[in-house]
């Protein structure tokens, strides 16, 4: 392993450690990613969308520790955007709970079972000799396939390779004083992906989903404009091992 990322790692430690000193901390975001945001302002880091990683070669996830929602791995959209996403808003979605009058697609699909949502169903398939994730769309019972929606694996793999080589995860408290949030960070823990092999036999076993968050803007300019929100890698916390090995620094 490079030694030079183990000093990394090191700095990081100490630099988390100093922000352990200074006890609770008022939230700087609001929302769901506030305690990330909050930390990498912290670690003088500004709030981007690169596709690399947060701290020198490091990925940084912050977890509260009540928290159940799975592990974002990280962000790609089909390799034949926006248009087929699109498509899929279209034919799939569902009235939105707040604003019916726009359609909506929120929803985790995985490897193992049909996800039905209303008309249809949805299923990941790796395939292996076209070396692909397919999206697999299914009307109704039907045995009718859509499978026009896919990831290459050489573009899966460099994502994965890029953004996740390291990984820091960083435990939060949250506590609510005065109508401010405040946040306390815990020690964090190191991991090293395993490889691109693993990645995907996860993906075959279930247990790394693709999350959709698909939607219409609401108001604005973009109103009524097709509005992507991300497409997710995510895998739930208990089988963060199966995926990365956990280092000692």
């Amino acid at each position: 392993m490079d030694i030079d990322i183990i000093e990394e790692m090191k700095k990081l430690k100490l630099e988390l450690y100093k922000i352990q000193c200074k006890n609770w901390i008022p939230s700087l975001g609001k929302g769901k990613s506030a305690s990330g945001r909050t930390l990498e302002a912290l670690l003088g880091k500004e709030e981007d969308t690169d596709a690399l990683p947060d701290y020198n070669g490091i990925e940084l996830k912050v977890k509260s520790i009540y928290s159940k929602y799975d592990l974002h791995l990280f962000c790609c959209a089909p390799d034949n955007k926006p248009i087929e996403l699109q498509r899929l808003l279209k034919f799939g979605g569902y009235p939105d709970k707040n604003n019916p009058e726009f359609k909506v697609f929120q929803v985790s699909i995985n490897a193992i079972n049909k996800k039905q949502v209303r008309r249809f169903s949805y299923q990941l398939f790796v395939n292996h000799k076209k070396e692909v994730l397919e999206l697999r769309v299914f009307y109704g019972l039907s045995n009718n396939i859509y499978t026009k929606m896919s990831w290459t694996f050489k573009e899966l793999e460099s994502r994965l390779n890029h953004k996740l080589k390291y990984l820091a995860i960083i435990p939060v408290i949250k506590n609510k004083l005065n109508g401010k949030e405040y946040f306390k960070y815990r020690n964090p823990s190191f991991y090293r992906l395993k490889n691109f092999n693993t990645f995907i036999n996860l993906i075959e076993e279930g247990k790394i989903v693709v999350t959709f968050k698909l939607s219409y803007y609401h108001s604005g300019k973009r109103y009524g404009k097709f509005l992507d929100r991300g497409t997710n890698f995510d895998i739930p916390y208990n089988y963060i091992a199966d995926l990365f090995e956990k280092l000692e620094v």
